[in-house]
């Protein structure tokens, strides 16, 4: 790209510190200078030896001063330092450190030399030392963007700090006045919310210092990279952390200050080159775009793209030296990592250096530390210059590599502590550097100097070698020649900052500065056109269709896309196969566009499924359904779509529908039915079904000899009754039974034998497929028994031998059932235990096993066993009782006789089954026996327990508010602890506490007593016990809060509420005793004025105001100039201190008394515009003004003022 430095003849205008010489490059800027507006941020801060240090380097023997803050106070006079060396100078920290976030401070530093310098600034604590190259005051911008990095905070569990802190950066001011936007990224440590402003004015040498999460989990809170910052005035721009990790993730560990000063964003470059950091595995990076849209490729790498203000972190191994490239301007930043994930040394963050930047001659200092043991510099330069690098006056030509890509090579030199200078010996070529050290858990690293030229860059897309922006068809690109210039003179004859372009070809700009600096730029714009075309625009078919599109050959990327713009496919070609309109979009190798589509309509066909049963059996008469899916109903359902037919006359179809369908015959066999749906688009399918109507055969057959009785005897004759034919399949089941005699193929004889395991006849049928049920039948006797246990009877238990005469022996179950829910016992006699009282019914079941044929006997309350009585008292034992409690024998019958007995308490009454308990102690016991049908019960007791007896008395019952009374409590019983009720919480607790009543009025007291004894408590309360006299009320208001000295006659309003007394103290030495006083005031300032008021009872109170008395000042000036350099020059307005904005007129008259302008506001001043807006001319202009003092006193002024242009 043409990059032209055109020379012009400057006037210089010498700032107060400013310097320039005779020839001096309007354009360019660097690292080196003679004054420096710089600060240092907050960083860690852990030990004794936390310092602060300045490095001055220079090429030739010179002189400089340091100053700190607004007023420049000097700091140990004048320093030297001699040619092609160095000086330190430290500095208290405390003197320059800004500490805290959001507050102005007064902590600027102002070095001015006197010949060209390089400085340094080093903050260093004990393992946390980050150093930053220093800009001098011409190099400084206006907009900036921070890079600092995450958080990692480590916070210790009593509360305080660890190692790790705050993300933060910092503002100096070069200038008076200076009014500074801020933007921050995330939440602030004052809670100002990401994407929210910051508005702030400032002073040269004042700082301003942000930061954001100094604590775990804070929401919103994190690193402030993004965070966008804009000035009126140039100002200095640090950012970083206080202490964090590389990578700030868990289990990082060794943090370490970040510091860097951030170049202003008119100053970023395209095109930068990534050194490795000697003996490290990797660095990170993160790169930060300064306008939407910006492409990034790196070596090796997918390209990125981003919009202003965002950034990318990518990791890049020791192997990876890299060229990263962009279309429009850029910052980078690299990062050593910590210790614990790259070894020796700690984090440290340098500002890479675009190749515009580079720099000639340079002496700079490694700094040397105890700690640290290795010393490195990264030098880069053009290929083609390394044999004119000279390091300390030596070649080090040998130590150089080329990058992989681009023209540019690099060296990393291990160097010794101390000064060294690198220097180009062409005059017209440089090279950029950066020196960093390692140590234990220490490290530094910072640029060593460089340019900060005024650039201007058009752009250039990384798709081509040379000077040229792509654009595809159809679009537009923006060309910008940055708002760093003061005039712009395109070839098109346009002359604004940005211009818009929608066609090719050569597009150039010439820029100039108000300080002489002209540059000039040129870019070729080149137009992509891709086509693509399917070959086809339309097509249709009958589901299933498909057709194959060719998206065509020789593009870089495909994206096939339908009607809803979903992404289909992203291969050349695409099969499409539903009804849908067909988009495609193809990139070339520009990834430029081209579009073309195509619609497919594929009618739909439904799926068919004839479903039924396929053998029926029984029945010649069968439905059948159709399930039509996967198409819409409007394409089948018509009149007429549909048609049932058979391969057989004899079926007849009824009920017919286009989703069911009633088939008869006449016939038994075998039969195929026939479905035909026909859509609206003339799409046919076919769909056959095979059935076959059989009858069912059955299975019944009877016992000739005596068909209803299934335990008839040991020998029967069976005859088969059903309707299946001879030809048949008869499955027969004996059983256990024996065939002994066939009469015919459907009559015979069985013969069962006693213990039959299975003693049933069973019988299924099958004929053409049809299967009868299955008929079984029993083939049994029943048994023969007597029983012979009587009816018994007991108390509480029993026990009773059950037993019987068995006649004939088989297989046979017992099956006791004694009544009690006990288990079925299966023996032939049994003696059982009745555990339980009850009447009882017993029951006896014999069952053949083999044949289930049973005989039954059922006795009702064969057994009675009567309950011993069971001495249970009903009473609540958990609560506490007054002095009496109800206790009752729940079980009570009429042959219930009650005995009772206690101790520590008597019975009321004479009553049996219910009687009152009198509860004597703390504690009273109860005890309880029954005696029922002469059976006596197990002794029951019950322990009651009664509440406290107490008391509670003060010694005074009346008092003022607020009044705090002691109480005393008076035990009755012994082992009582006291708690007494209040509106706070805790509740106190003790023998006397006191009250604090705040409020006037009668008031109730509450105590609550608890037996440590029976855990009883009980609480007794004094209704209106303690009476509160109220507090009288102070207030009072004053006519004017804020007066004007001439005016300072106030007068004081008393709105006291239940005061007698009143005493005034107006806060100037000034009292009175009225009761609504007048006072006036002598002398300026804020008076807190105070009343003390008191009542009949002696209570008191006070109330306060703040009453301000201000002058009354006005300043006119006497001429304006609305083009000034100084924006308060810009305006006029005759207004000072004390005017009422709300009751204000300003008139400007010519010398032919006509009102030119006229303004209601002092916040409208005259900016030399007419009424219709355009400029006044020059001279002189007569003003009147009429407006109104905050205390409402009228005031008319006029006087002459000059209009300078």
């Amino acid at each position: 790209m043409k990059k032209q430095l055109i020379s012009i003849l400057l006037l210089l205008i010498i700032a107060p510190y400013s310097w320039c010489y005779e020839g001096a490059d309007p354009c360019r800027k660097s690292t080196e200078g003679n004054d420096f507006w710089f600060g240092f941020m907050e960083s860690r801060n852990y030990s004794a030896n936390h310092y602060i240090e300045i490095t001055v380097t220079a090429r030739e023997a010179t002189t400089f001063t340091i100053t700190i803050g607004t007023n420049e106070t000097p700091f140990q006079g004048v320093f030297s330092v001699a040619a092609n060396n160095s000086q330190q100078i430290r500095i208290p920290w405390d003197m320059v450190e800004a500490l805290g976030s959001e507050s102005i401070e007064n902590k600027g530093l102002h070095l001015v030399s006197q010949k060209p310098v390089n400085v340094y600034a080093l903050n260093y604590d004990k393992n946390s030392a980050d150093v930053a190259v220093i800009y001098p005051t011409e190099s400084l911008g206006k907009e900036y963007f921070a890079m600092c990095y995450d958080v990692n905070i480590n916070e210790r569990n009593d509360g305080t700090y660890g190692n790790g802190r705050n993300s933060e950066f910092l503002v100096v001011a070069s200038e008076d006045s200076t009014k500074v936007l801020i933007i921050p990224s995330k939440v602030t440590d004052q809670l100002v919310q990401a994407g929210d402003s910051i508005n702030i004015t400032l002073n040269k040498g004042e700082v301003y210092q942000v930061q954001s999460k100094n604590r775990n989990n804070l929401s919103g809170q994190g690193d402030l990279t993004q965070s966008y910052i804009k000035s009126s005035k140039p100002v200095a721009f640090y950012s970083g952390s206080l202490g964090t990790t590389v990578p700030a993730t868990s289990g990082t560990s060794a943090w370490d200050h970040l510091y860097e000063q951030i170049p202003p964003i008119h100053s970023w470059g395209r095109e930068y080159y990534t050194t490795p950091l000697k003996s490290r595995n990797s660095d990170r990076y993160r790169i930060i775009a300064a306008e939407d849209n910006t492409t990034i490729h790196i070596s090796n790498k997918n390209n990125i793209t981003l919009n202003r203000g965002e950034f990318e972190e990518i990791v890049l191994y020791s192997t990876e030296p890299s060229r990263i490239f962009s279309d429009k301007p850029i910052m980078v930043a690299q990062y050593s990592q910590s210790n614990n994930v790259d070894g020796t040394g700690d984090p440290f963050m340098i500002i890479l250096s675009s190749v515009t930047q580079s720099k000639n001659d340079v002496t700079f200092v490694a700094y040397d530390s105890e700690i640290i043991q290795n010393y490195f510099v990264n030098i880069i330069t053009l290929t083609e210059e390394i044999n004119n690098i000279r390091l300390n006056g030596n070649s080090i030509s040998g130590s150089f590599q080329a990058f992989p890509e681009g023209k540019y090579s690099f060296a990393q030199i291990t160097i010794n502590p101390g000064t060294h200078r690198i220097k180009n010996l062409n005059e017209d070529r440089g090279f950029l550097a950066y020196v960093y050290g390692y140590g234990g858990v220490e490290s530094y690293g910072y640029g060593v100097g460089f340019n900060l030229d005024l650039v201007l860059d058009l752009g250039e897309s990384i798709n081509f070698n040379g000077d040229t922006l792509l654009l595809c068809y159809g679009e537009s690109v923006t060309l910008d020649a940055g708002p760093y210039f003061d005039t712009y003179q395109w070839n098109t004859g346009d002359t604004t900052q940005i211009l818009k372009i929608i066609s090719g070809g050569e597009y150039s700009v010439k820029t100039t500065t108000i300080d002489g600096c002209q540059l000039e730029d040129s870019i070729y714009i080149y137009v992509s056109q891709p086509e693509v075309d399917l070959g086809i625009d339309y097509d249709e078919g009958c589901a299933p269709y498909s057709i194959e599109l060719n998206g065509s050959d020789g593009f870089d990327k495909y994206i096939w896309q339908n009607q809803k713009d979903d992404t289909l496919s992203t291969s050349q070609f695409y099969t499409a196969n539903i009804t849908d309109e067909y988009r495609i979009t193809v990139y070339n190798k520009y990834n430029c566009p081209a579009r073309d589509t195509m619609n497919l309509v594929v009618f739909p066909v439904p799926d068919i499924e004839i479903s039924g049963e396929t053998l029926i059996c029984g029945a010649k008469e069968s439905e059948l359904t159709v399930n039509i899916s996967n198409a819409p109903e409007s394409v089948w359902n018509y009149n007429g779509s549909f048609k049932w037919s058979s391969n057989n006359p004899s079926i007849v179809f009824s009920n017919q529908s286009h989703k069911k369908t009633t088939l008869e015959t006449n016939d038994w066999g075998k039969f195929e039915i026939y479905y035909e749906l026909t859509t609206t688009d003339a799409c046919i399918t076919i769909d056959t079904f095979r059935v076959q109507f059989e009858p069912t055969p059955t299975s019944a057959f009877k016992f000739v000899d005596d068909p209803d009785d299934e335990c008839k005897g040991y020998s029967r004759e069976v005859l088969y009754t059903g309707n299946a034919t001879k030809n048949a399949n008869y499955y027969w089941d004996y059983g256990g039974a024996k065939l002994i005699e066939t009469f015919d193929w459907n009559n015979f004889t069985v013969s069962i034998g006693a213990y039959n395991s299975n003693p049933y006849l069973t019988l299924y049928v099958e004929e053409n497929g049809c299967w009868s049920d299955t008929t079984a039948k029993l083939l049994g006797a029943n048994p023969d028994f007597i029983l012979e246990t009587e009816k018994a009877r007991g108390c509480d238990s029993l026990t009773v031998l059950f037993k019987g005469e068995l006649n004939v022996e088989d297989a046979l179950l017992f099956e006791w059932d004694f009544g009690d829910g006990s288990p079925i016992r299966n023996e032939q006699e049994v003696e059982h235990f009745y555990s339980s009282t009850g009447f009882y019914d017993v029951g006896l079941l014999i069952t053949n096993t083999l044949s289930g044929c049973q005989i039954g006997f059922e006795i009702d309350s064969m057994i009675k066993v009567f309950p011993t009585p069971i001495a249970e008292i009903t009473v609540d034992a958990s609560i506490c009782y007054p002095d009496s409690a109800e206790l009752i024998y729940t079980h009570n019958i009429d042959s219930s006789i009650c005995l009772w007995e206690f101790e520590g308490a008597h019975q009321s009454g004479t009553e049996n089954d219910s009687i009152l308990m009198i509860i004597d102690e703390p504690f009273g016991k109860a005890m309880l026996t029954v005696n029922e049908y002469g059976c006596i019960s197990l002794p029951a007791e019950t322990t009651l327990k009664r509440l406290p007896h107490f008391d509670f008395y003060t010694d005074f019952e009346e008092g003022c508010q607020p009044y705090s009374p002691e109480v005393f409590a008076n035990a009755q019983d012994d082992f009582l602890d006291f708690t007494w009720l209040t509106d706070s919480l805790p509740h106190p607790i003790g023998n006397s506490t006191f009250f604090t009543f705040p409020d006037s009025g009668k008031v109730d007291v509450t105590l609550v007593a608890t037996s440590t004894q029976t855990g009883c408590f009980d609480t007794l309360t004094k209704t209106d016990w303690i009476w509160i006299h109220p507090k009288p009320a102070a207030a009072f208001e004053v006519d004017y809060p804020v007066a004007l000295l001439e005016h300072a006659d106030i007068t004081f309003s008393n709105y006291s509420e239940s005061a007698n007394y009143f005493f005034w103290d107006f806060g100037d030495e000034g009292t009175s005793t009225e009761d609504s006083p007048k006072h006036t005031y002598t002398q300026l300032g804020e008076y807190n004025s105070q009343l003390f008021v008191e009542s009949d009872y002696g209570c008191k109170d006070t109330s306060a105001f703040v009453i301000k008395i201000l002058p009354f000042s006005v300043f006119t000036p006497n001429a304006f100039r609305p083009d000034s350099e100084i924006s308060e020059n810009r305006t006029f307005m005759p207004v000072g201190v004390g005017a009422d904005p709300s009751q204000f007129n300003l008139r400007i008259y010519d010398r032919w008394g006509q009102i030119i302008f006229e303004s209601s506001s002092p916040e409208h001043p005259w900016d030399g515009t007419t009424k219709n807006g355009k400029p006044a001319p020059m001279g002189n202009y007569i003003w009147i003004s009429n407006y109104y003092d905050i205390q409402g006193f009228e005031h008319n002024q006029k006087g002459q003022v000059v209009l300078v242009r």
